[in-house]
């Protein structure tokens, strides 16, 4: 039996957090015990009933918080702890500290493609996994050991995101009957850019656009919405517990960030069998296969996404073939079973070293 500690700092419940648990929750619990070290106020705390893992609470207040340090080591030694897995800043130096104090390995995984600080806490782990390949490349022109680093993709579980019968878009937004159903799921701020999207669907008839979401820039995409004369088509849905519902029943969905590390929701509707256009940036041409599974245009470029858009409206057959490929592309590569087997297989490894 293999114990794992995981930590996490971060006190929000977002695609970092449900990669996380999606994971824990899929080991192999005959081989693999974990132990969750969450903050006492967090989200995952609230969600830890549908956590297959040990919960915890350590107050992480910073990274050299010595009352956790204490507890940690308390925690590993007391548990025969052999991998210790960190994912935020403050516990990546927590978990570090920790693991040179006890002896154990240390995972870092990276799951933003945002500017690092400092590699220090990445090149004392003992391994670190990015998200995608551009974030594992980009670690390493950083001055990450290139030994250290190694590439598994975020996991989608494919049975709960999949083709089929979804809720009625038109019915429950009041969407038009008639009207292309564009979707975007993603927190409402700047790098996401969804001002973009909302100036390339302006001049397109019968077109309507499905926001889900919510964030710091919603007063502002409100504005941008009646400035642009769309309030007719445009819904701002607000946080949905229901996103496998809504996916399938998209005609398209488009994601036109400017920084990304990989792009969760992007594989969520490829796993729905959604064709996808993305900006070609961060990890999104690994998941979009441009002319395959969906397409890729340069970002800020409204001109381009916009035809990228009318591209899928206008063919609805090159629609269908491109959700098909994108499903089988998930299943292939971005399953939850694949994300599994690479950790299984990296935490048998380190150990065995």
């Amino acid at each position: 039996m293999i114990n794992v500690l995981e930590m996490e700092s971060s006190k929000g419940w977002g695609g970092q957090e449900k990669r996380t648990v999606r994971l824990i929750n899929s080991l192999d619990k005959s081989r693999f015990r974990v132990l969750y070290a969450v903050q006492p106020d967090s989200k995952l705390l609230k969600n830890s009933g549908n956590i297959d893992a040990k919960v915890i609470t350590i107050s992480m207040r910073q990274s050299y918080d010595l009352r956790a340090i204490a507890s940690l080591i308390r925690v590993v030694r007391e548990n025969n702890i052999d991998i210790i897995s960190t994912h935020s800043g403050k516990d990546a130096w927590l978990g570090t500290l920790v693991g040179k104090l006890t002896g154990t390995p240390v995972i870092r995984t990276r799951h933003l493609s945002t500017p690092v600080k400092s590699i220090l806490s990445y090149n004392l782990s003992t391994h670190v996994v990015a998200v995608s390949r551009q974030v594992q490349d980009y670690l390493h022109s950083r001055g990450v050991k290139a030994e250290k680093l190694s590439t598994i993709y975020t996991g989608i579980d494919t049975d709960k995101f999949r083709p089929g019968k979804g809720i009625d878009l038109h019915a429950t937004f009041s969407i038009p009957q008639g009207h292309t159903v564009i979707g975007i799921v993603a927190v409402l701020r700047n790098a996401k850019r969804h001002r973009d999207l909302l100036e390339a669907i302006a001049p397109l008839e019968k077109v309507s656009l499905l926001i889900v979401g919510s964030g710091p820039q919603e007063e502002n995409i409100r504005k941008k919405i009646e400035e642009l004369g769309l309030k007719n088509r445009v819904v701002m849905a607000g946080h949905r517990e229901d996103i496998d519902k809504i996916l399938p029943s998209l005609d398209l969905f488009v994601l036109p960030s400017n920084m990304e590390a990989l792009g969760t929701a992007i594989l969520e509707a490829s796993a729905c069998g959604i064709p996808v256009v993305g900006s070609r940036v961060g990890g999104i041409p690994e998941c979009v296969i441009d002319g395959e599974t969906g397409f890729l245009f340069e970002k800020e470029n409204v001109d381009e996404l916009r035809g990228k858009i009318l591209s899928l409206i206008r063919n609805p057959d090159l629609r269908q073939k491109l959700g098909t490929n994108a499903r089988q592309l998930i299943e292939k590569q971005f399953s939850v079973e694949a994300m599994k087997s690479e950790t299984e297989k990296l935490y048998e490894r380190l150990c065995h070293a």
